[in-house]
């Protein structure tokens, strides 16, 4: 039988604390190691969505799912939010996109290249971008104003009421914009008031193709909200990188 005196009991206790100290160690440079990894995924990624996309602008990638490294282990991502601003698509700015990928499967361990299961989110048109594009439409007249004198606001879920305020007329007209077929928005005039039918004659109705969205999104429905115009985007099997 051993019996141990303080002194004994005094150095387990030593030994116990200097191996819950290095068990610390280990896990804090484990989780250090997890997250370093997890950033620099998230910047390759980036580049190959922004390269993949042609896009103008680098998007911002968080990989979601604790622990990391375990994740590309198995080579399979299961949450990664994707959010874009400011990008240009032919006559149409989109003020943000936000998608969430899932089922992410990685080709190497390097995710450099590889296929997203599924992708959805929203894309957001807000009052500014979408006043520019109307003034595209108003001829010589919208060269000058390039946006400025509207003021555009919500009239319904599918209604834009723009309210124009010149120097040589005032007035109100409101819009129905709707999705026609994949990435196609009409833009018909439904009614106007105090305005000439002159300045209105080339916007009577309209539609404006969007270019391809990035990733292989495309555009399944859209409103109107306060903030502007949302679309509910989406996308299937969409591969990247090389």
């Amino acid at each position: 039988m051993t019996v141990y005196d303080g002194t004994g009991r005094a150095r387990i206790r030593r030994r116990l604390r200097r191996w819950v100290i290095a068990l610390v160690v280990v896990v804090a440079l484990l989780v250090g190691l997890d997250f370093a990894a997890r950033a620099v995924a998230e910047n390759v990624a980036a580049t190959q969505f922004q390269q993949q996309g042609h896009l103008s602008v680098k998007p911002d990638v968080t990989i979601e799912g604790f622990p990391f490294l375990t994740q590309v282990i198995s080579k399979d991502i299961s949450d990664v939010h994707v959010g874009i601003s400011n990008l240009q698509e032919g006559p149409v700015t989109f003020t943000s996109i936000n998608a969430v990928a899932t089922g992410i499967r990685l080709n190497s361990y390097a995710f450099q290249s590889g296929t997203i299961g599924h992708i959805s989110g929203t894309a957001l048109i807000d009052f500014s971008s979408l006043g520019n594009t109307l003034a595209t439409q108003f001829g010589p007249l919208g060269q000058l104003l390039n946006g400025a004198g509207l003021d555009l606001s919500a009239a319904g879920p599918d209604e834009v009421k723009a309210s124009l305020n010149l120097v040589v007329t005032t007035g109100s007209a409101t819009w129905r914009i709707t999705r026609v077929a994949g990435n196609e928005l009409n833009i018909s005039l439904v009614s106007s008031n105090g305005l000439p039918s002159s300045l209105l004659s080339s916007i009577q109705n309209k539609t404006i193709t969007i270019p391809a969205l990035p990733l292989g999104l495309t555009l399944d429905s859209l409103s109107v909200t306060p903030a502007g115009i949302v679309g509910s985007i989406s996308g299937s099997n969409v591969p990247f990188g090389s």
